[in-house]
């Protein structure tokens, strides 16, 4: 059983994080899920794993103080981890419902820098996913210690780089709306299922910045501008965002898109969100994607970075549920485990030198 420790809450009227929490309010925090460390050898230093999916703390717990393993697959990056031998600390980064994404950005670098500081931390892991993945391109700008760049490494997962018209009310609302209307016909019918559908998709939406931010620029009502930032996606190649990228250990970012395979393989292994994502995949995107996110849009980074810390990969057959997926999760955890041992045969050489 993992802890939730909340790192703030942000306050939609004054524009700023809250000093004062309350119970109810935590359960849509800017928190860390924190787990038991698995230590091997107590004379070596910890390396951290921050799990940043992109859910709160009210998807995942009831009571607001506790987050089971089960819970965003820590359970399998803790089974994985185990026969690593090597320190690891695995945390989960739980988004607040109301905070602008880059204000998010903000509270993981000062965590990051944080765990950074102490002599027993290794190496740092940020594996964002979806808009956690566009989060994560901005959290090296925000840094304030040199050894968060020396120490961290970023893995971005089926990131929206560009934005997604899943996020983008004033794209996506008519082509569901369209969809229903070829099925049916044009008729009132086709206006109550319509509107029972986008409740459904606003029911379990944060209907605030998390979801709105990734929107493709222009995608948003004027009506919801102030919950809505739209230079987040806009300026996410600044200058300055990518200098500081560049600057970290390594990056790496993982593609996915759904094909032949990715149906059969989610409905063998009982991926009931898989199969949601494959059947979306069909009837809302005509270009390849992993069911939320075009895999051209993915690929963007790769316009913007040269340098030798910046790799690719490609996760075959993937569709957007790639942590609840223990073959594309186990592939990225390799990587993870392979970018750790690289730091340290680099520290021990540095040494010997």
């Amino acid at each position: 059983m993992g802890k939730i420790e909340v790192l703030g809450k942000w306050n939609l009227q004054t524009a700023d994080w809250s000093t004062q929490i309350t119970e109810k309010q935590r359960g849509r925090s800017s928190s860390i899920g924190v787990y038991e460390d698995i230590i091997v050898n107590p004379t070596e230093g910890i390396n951290y794993i921050i799990i940043a999916l992109g859910s709160r703390v009210e998807d995942h717990s009831k009571d607001y103080a506790t987050i089971k393993e089960k819970e965003i697959s820590v359970n399998k990056i803790i089974s994985y981890f185990s026969k690593q031998n090597k320190n690891i600390a695995i945390r989960t980064f739980l988004m607040d419902a109301d905070a602008p994404i880059k204000e998010d950005a903000k509270l993981i670098a000062n965590y990051i820098d944080s765990l950074a500081n102490q002599e027993t931390t290794s190496t740092i892991n940020l594996i964002g996913v979806s808009k956690c993945g566009t989060m994560s391109f901005y959290v090296p700008k925000f840094f304030t210690s040199p050894k968060s760049y020396k120490k961290t490494n970023i893995y971005t997962i089926a990131s929206p780089f560009t934005g997604t018209k899943m996020a983008s009310p004033k794209i996506f609302y008519p082509e569901v709306r369209k969809l229903i209307s070829s099925i049916i016909g044009d008729t009132k019918l086709t206006e109550q299922i319509y509107q029972k559908l986008i409740s459904i998709y606003e029911g379990i939406s944060s209907n605030s910045h998390m979801d709105y931010d990734i929107a493709i620029p222009g995608g948003v009502p004027e009506e919801k501008s102030s919950i809505y930032d739209e230079s987040f996606i806009r300026d996410i190649f600044t200058e300055e965002n990518i200098a500081a990228v560049e600057r970290l250990n390594s990056y790496q970012n993982f593609i996915t898109g759904i094909d032949k395979k990715t149906l059969p393989e989610a409905i063998k292994t009982g991926n009931t969100t898989g199969v949601g994502l494959c059947i979306i995949d069909k009837l809302f995107f005509e270009e390849t994607s992993d069911g939320l996110v075009p895999t051209k849009e993915q690929h963007k980074v790769e316009e913007v970075l040269t340098g030798n810390n910046f790799k690719t990969h490609t996760l075959t057959s993937a569709h957007h549920d790639v942590i609840g997926t223990p073959r594309q999760l186990n592939e990225v955890l390799w990587n993870v485990t392979d970018t750790i041992e690289e730091q340290e045969e680099r520290k021990i050489y540095s040494k010997k030198a």
